[in-house]
Parts: structure tokens; sequence; C-alpha cells
């Protein structure tokens, strides 16, 4: 892989802090270690754990394909230098280099957290006590809690989109199915009774709504790169919901 290929990655706040403890543990399996009271080689199945552990846990991470992990996995840990040699004191210089590094890269994260998790808790936290609609939360959780929001801004439409296909049975996608199917002129799934003028405003208004819920948050994300907030994305998957629980006392 390149050096441009490299780059540092960015967490979501709750992956930053699901990193932390992690971290530390591997910070505590290598400091555990006892270097210079046992002739530690690379055969030691001691070492080779703690090798593996630190490896897996700074890739699962951060990814192979990461500056971390080529900071962190490399190259004390499975190197020829760290797991080979038996001189207690060449290991345990790398030992204290390998705590150091990962303890650098623990302040890092507890620095972003501080930095960046104050607005994303709160809507972390938001986004929890949310009573979404079942079609919405499947669609769009996973993908808000990862920090993939403007991912779950256009999956939570197109689920409502795929739902208003469900509950109608007409064949379209997008503005042609919300218009045809809510249309205030012999809709096939209406809102209220549709006796008077202002029935057919709300019919309307709702259509309007399914239409705009297409054509202005799943459309824009599906045709080009948006980076949504985590405040604002609540706000649209919130939206969406609302959209899904209305259906649900649409009538045909």
């Amino acid at each position: 892989m390149s050096a441009a290929e490299i780059q540092r990655k960015s967490l979501s706040a709750a992956r930053l802090r699901a990193a932390v403890p992690r971290l530390e543990r591997r910070i505590s399996e290598l400091e555990a270690l006892a270097i210079g009271e046992t002739v530690f080689t690379g055969a030691d199945p001691k070492v080779v754990a703690v090798d593996h552990a630190v490896t897996s846990t700074v890739a699962d991470i951060f990814g192979t394909d990461s500056l971390e992990y080529s900071k962190l996995a490399q190259p004390f840990f499975g190197s020829t230098s760290f797991g080979d040699q038996s001189d207690p004191r060449q290991l345990r210089t790398e030992q204290q280099q390998a705590i150091a590094l990962l303890k650098g890269q623990v302040a890092l994260l507890n620095e972003q957290i501080g930095q960046e998790g104050t607005a994303a808790d709160r809507a972390m936290r938001a986004y929890s006590d949310l009573d979404l609609h079942p079609e919405i939360a499947r669609a769009a959780s996973d993908l808000y809690r990862d920090g993939h929001y403007a991912n779950a801004i256009e999956d939570a439409v197109k689920a409502l989109n795929a739902y208003v296909r469900y509950r109608s049975g007409v064949e379209l996608d997008g503005v042609p199915l919300m218009q045809k199917v809510f249309s205030p002129n012999g809709p096939v799934l209406q809102f209220n009774d549709m006796h008077d003028p202002s029935d057919k405003d709300e019919q309307q208004g709702f259509m309007m709504m399914f239409s705009g819920a297409v054509a202005g948050l799943r459309n824009p994300r599906a045709h080009k790169l948006i980076k949504d907030d985590p405040e604002r994305a609540l706000e649209f998957v919130a939206f969406v919901s609302l959209l899904a629980k209305l259906l649900d006392g649409a009538k045909k």
C-alpha cells in the first residue's frame, strides 16, 4: 500500500469511547510481561499472545490501511526485533516503546472525546431515547451509531420508500410513487376521510412531505457526498420515522 493510501482513521464518538478501554487492556498485558526476570523468546506463548492481541486490536479499531496501524502495529509487534531476540535489555526497551506508543494513542483518543464527544454524545443520547418506527430503526440505527450520518438519513428514506410501496402495492419509486399513492385526487392511501377541502389540503400536505423526504433527503445523498452532523441527522431520521408512523395510520 502506498503512503498516499494510508490515512488517519476518523472514529465516531461511540467508537472512540469503545477503543480506549481496549487499548488500555493491551497496555496492561504488555506491562505484565516481566522482561528481565524471565528471558522471553519469539516462541514464548506469552509474547506471541500479547503480540497477536495488540496487532488484532489495533487492526480492528483503526483498520490495516490506517496511519494508526502503521504506527502502533509496526515495527515492534510481529517483528523479529520484538519476537525473536532473547536479549532482555533489547526486549525491555522495545516493550517500553510499545507501551509508550499505545499510551500516547490513548491520550489522543481521550483528547478527541473531550473535543468532539460533547455534541455527539448529546445527539447519541437523544437518538437512543427516540421511539423510532421499526422499519426506520432497522435501516438507520446502526449507521447512525457508527457515525455514518448521511448514510443513516439516506437509508431511512429508502426504507420509507420501500414501506410505501409495500403498503400501497404501487410499483413506482421516489417522488412519482409518493404523488401517485398520496394524491388528493383519488389517493391509493389516504390519511383522512377526504370529506371536505380541509381534508384534501391535509392529504396534499402529507403527499408533499413524503415527496420532499425523497427529493430533499434521499436523492442528494445518493448522488454526492454530504457531511451531516449528528444533530441534523437525528432530526432528519426522526422526521422520516414520523412519516412512517403516519403511513401506518393511512388507509386504502
